[in-house]
């Protein structure tokens, strides 16, 4: 499958430029054109705005479109003309037929989110199993009545109505105490799972979100963990539950007491008190109603609101997770989903404008991202899903994610993948997914080493999520290679006082691939050009302003691939990363083949264009 021959464009600073209330698209047309036009839509009806030819070079037109800007969202397309024949270019790439809106690029006009979020890596981190106050090992003698503790050796049961009682006793301390081995990795967020105090441990089903759980070591442990994170120069994120609370919350018991009391109407009963919706029928989940205004008020709104209130400063924190951001709000026929979105990420502008807001989305996250609301989103369905389909060769049972559903079988090649990344991430804003996460495990899901069984393979990914428009994400322990078959089994204790079972290739290249990710900056903010994919590789470039950036990925042996200069527009190019079986020549044209699976990362100059 070549895609070098394709008309392109994408949201980076090399094909869009803003001027007031105006945009200026170029497009990248190989083999010229007689006309391109860029297809907009204002107040309903649909026009098209012809471009100019602006350059030209080794078989490859640029045409240039002024376009005006609508507020918060232009969508836009493109026509490009060829005789009597026009094909479409939208986002998810170029159609011989009619094609609808829903893949049209999209530029957000309202205000920018963070700029330095593509340029990090996050290192996300259950606290309970990361590390304790000491290195103790055995079981805690002092535990709630609630938990079942375990030995810091012990592996988690997995799925099951134990699962979120099981104490390993993880502290905030033990996170500020190896701080050095995020900063050894090169992760630059530490994204910190629930911290208020509940009756599990992994939190979600909040008591209270006035305090930090004492069990984690309260409001001094956070506090200090923080400040020595913004010395070393690292940010802190928490993670919130906008959706529902716990049934032991304080806002609950004071509505289930009352029916009159405003904290009822915090909430939808059914059948006061006892009846009540909660998130997926979960009975300890009470599920959140922003028809409540005074809700609002409570969860974002006001100055000592949840959101606000741990934001911004030397000991504050430098974002929010949003858990189950995409059911926010959501409820059979309402739907404020979106206002509640974007009142949030405009009250975190006020109170912290250097903060970031992920929401965790499973699925297509593309609708909820077309207005001035989350910065990024958790893009499991335009990266960890594909990544999964191509190497997964783990073994059988292992489950993606919190479903029931069991890993994509491994039939599904580098080809297939990448039509599924174009096709997931077409209905996304650029901005959106530049400020979004790759994530290969997380907290919800297998570890990815169980669901490749193999380190090259493993870095195979970690390449991948380096080098694809996206920030970087870590789930701890997956750099050391450990596993774990689902959700709650894959939430394993670091092995600190274990090192020699550490994956020392694999803790290489995730060393090296985060720190080529930090210091090229087309692969934080470049466009992303598809050249070729095939059953086993797949091969892309990355661009910004004079930097040009060939990556390719493989799973297995292939044959030479071959791309012209003009295919490339780069010269120059040299490599600067590359492992397995991949090998490289590059000279007069540039030929790639591979003896197994690996990946190589070549820079070098723009050329033309």
């Amino acid at each position: 499958m070549r895609f070098s021959h394709d008309p392109h464009h994408d949201g980076s600073p090399d094909y869009v430029t803003v001027h007031d209330d105006r945009a200026r698209l170029r497009v990248r047309v190989p083999g010229g054109a007689d006309a391109v036009y860029a297809y907009v839509v204002e107040d309903g009806e649909a026009r098209l705005v012809e471009g100019a030819p602006e350059s030209a070079a080794d078989g490859v037109g640029w045409f240039a479109v002024e376009i005006p800007l609508l507020p918060v969202v232009t969508p836009y397309r493109f026509a490009i003309v060829r005789g009597r024949r026009y094909t479409w270019l939208n986002q998810a790439g170029t159609h011989d037929h009619e094609v609808t809106d829903d893949g049209d690029f999209r530029l957000l006009t309202g205000p920018n989110p963070p700029s330095w979020v593509p340029a990090t890596t996050v290192y996300q981190i259950f606290p309970d199993r990361f590390a304790r106050d000491d290195d103790s090992v055995g079981p805690l003698a002092e535990h709630p009545d609630w938990a079942l503790p375990r030995a810091w050796d012990d592996e988690p049961a997995g799925s099951g109505p134990a699962a979120a009682g099981e104490y390993y006793g993880g502290t905030l301390e033990g996170v500020r105490r190896h701080l050095d081995h995020l900063a050894g990795l090169g992760a630059e967020v530490v994204y910190l799972t629930p911290f208020f105090p509940a009756r599990s441990t992994h939190r979600y089903d909040a008591s209270s979100f006035t305090e930090v759980d004492p069990l984690l070591g309260g409001d001094a442990a956070l506090r200090a963990l923080t400040r020595e994170a913004h010395a070393r120069g690292m940010r802190v994120m928490g993670d919130l539950t906008t959706n529902h609370t716990g049934d032991e919350h304080e806002w609950f018991r004071a509505a289930r007491s009352d029916p009159d009391s405003e904290e009822a109407g915090y909430y939808y009963f059914t059948d006061h008190p006892d009846g009540y919706v909660s998130w997926l029928g979960v009975d300890s989940l009470p599920k959140l109603d922003y028809s409540s205004a005074a809700l609002r008020e409570r969860v974002y709104g006001a100055d000592d609101s949840v959101l606000v209130d741990r934001l911004g400063g030397e000991e504050g924190l430098d974002g929010w997770r949003i858990d189950v951001a995409n059911m926010t709000g959501r409820l059979g026929a309402q739907d404020v989903n979106h206002e509640v979105s974007g009142e949030i990420a405009a009250r975190m502008r006020e109170a912290a404008p250097e903060a970031w807001l992920l929401a965790e989305h499973f699925y297509d996250a593309g609708p909820d991202t077309r207005h001035d609301g989350w910065h990024g989103v958790m893009n499991y369905a335009g990266f960890t899903r594909p990544v999964w389909a191509w190497l997964n060769t783990g073994p059988e049972g292992v489950r993606y994610a919190a479903t029931h559903t069991a890993a994509p079988l491994p039939s599904s090649g580098a080809a297939e993948a990448v039509r599924a990344m174009r096709t997931t991430n077409a209905g996304m804003p650029w901005r959106v997914r530049t400020h979004s996460v790759n994530a290969l495990s997380t907290h919800d899901s297998a570890r990815f080493r169980t669901v490749v069984g193999d380190p090259v393979l493993q870095a195979v990914g970690v390449a991948a999520q380096a080098t694809l428009p996206g920030v970087p994400f870590v789930f701890a322990g997956d750099e050391i290679g450990l596993e774990g078959r689902d959700g709650e089994n894959s939430r394993r204790t670091m092995p600190w006082h274990r090192p020699e079972d550490w994956d020392r290739r694999v803790l290489d290249s995730h060393r090296r691939l985060l720190a080529l990710h930090r210091s090229l900056p087309a692969l934080q903010t470049g466009g992303l050009r598809w050249l070729d994919a095939g059953e086993h590789h797949m091969t892309f470039l990355r661009s910004l302003g004079e930097q040009v950036v060939l990556v390719h990925l493989t799973d297995g042996p292939h044959g030479e691939r071959v791309a012209a200069p003009g295919d490339l527009d780069a010269a120059g190019l040299e490599v600067v990363e590359c492992d397995g079986g991949v090998r490289g020549r590059f000279e007069d044209k540039v030929e790639l083949s591979a003896r197994g699976p690996g990946y190589l990362v070549a820079v070098g100059v723009r050329q033309a264009g």
